[in-house]
């Protein structure tokens, strides 16, 4: 059973961010207060330092659960067995990665203001490394004679994900998530990943 306690903390959490947001809508980071949110949140400024230390560890915790439920989403199945990525998985994967932006575009557009940023880039690299390293030691992406560094290959198909999420959120047409994410392996699997040198697997 959850405490009284708890829910209390949820409630006041869920205040904070909510007000957030809606400066964040109206302003830069930069210039919003500590005060401006506690006003709006209808807290008092002990209590937003009750649970965060100043605005930026607020920022950085809605990042933070931003990237845990992409990674509850990355290990709902694995699309990869060995050389094979079996794209039926993948778009379903994204599917929900779609449905979930779409239920949380605020988080999702400070993830996307942060996409140059090093420290997000290095994060998403290693949410897909640490679960697709078999995958990535085994392909063997050249140019002539140059071998292409895996880093690199990550880097490009993260890039490819934010651009496209940054148009998902912005979308005015509301494309359903899953003929997106159809869309986007149709792209993928047709081009980017056969040239990497990856088995596609087109099997439901």
């Amino acid at each position: 059973m959850v405490k009284a306690e708890d829910l209390r903390v949820k409630r006041t959490k869920k205040l904070i961010t909510q007000a957030f947001f809606g400066l964040l809508r109206k302003k830069k980071f930069e210039k919003i207060s500590i005060q401006e949110i506690a006003d709006l949140a209808m807290i008092n400024r002990a209590t937003f330092y009750a649970h965060y230390a100043d605005k930026q560890d607020l920022y950085d915790s809605l990042i933070e659960e931003f990237l845990i439920s992409f990674t509850e989403i990355l290990d709902e199945s694995s699309p990869i067995q060995g050389n094979n990525v079996h794209v039926a998985k993948i778009e379903s994967i994204l599917t929900r990665f779609y449905e979930f932006v779409r239920e949380n575009p605020e988080v999702a557009q400070i993830v996307i203001d942060k996409a140059q940023d090093q420290v997000l880039i290095d994060r998403f690299l290693d949410l897909l490394t640490d679960r697709y390293t078999e995958l990535f030691e085994k392909l063997e992406v050249r140019e002539q004679d140059v071998v292409i560094p895996d880093d690199f290959v990550i880097n490009y198909i993260v890039a490819i994900l934010v651009g496209t999420l940054k148009w998902w959120i912005t979308d005015t047409n509301k494309m359903k998530a899953q003929d997106f994410a159809h869309l986007m392996i149709k792209l993928i699997s047709n081009g980017h990943l056969t040239v990497l040198g990856v088995n596609i697997n087109r099997e439901k």
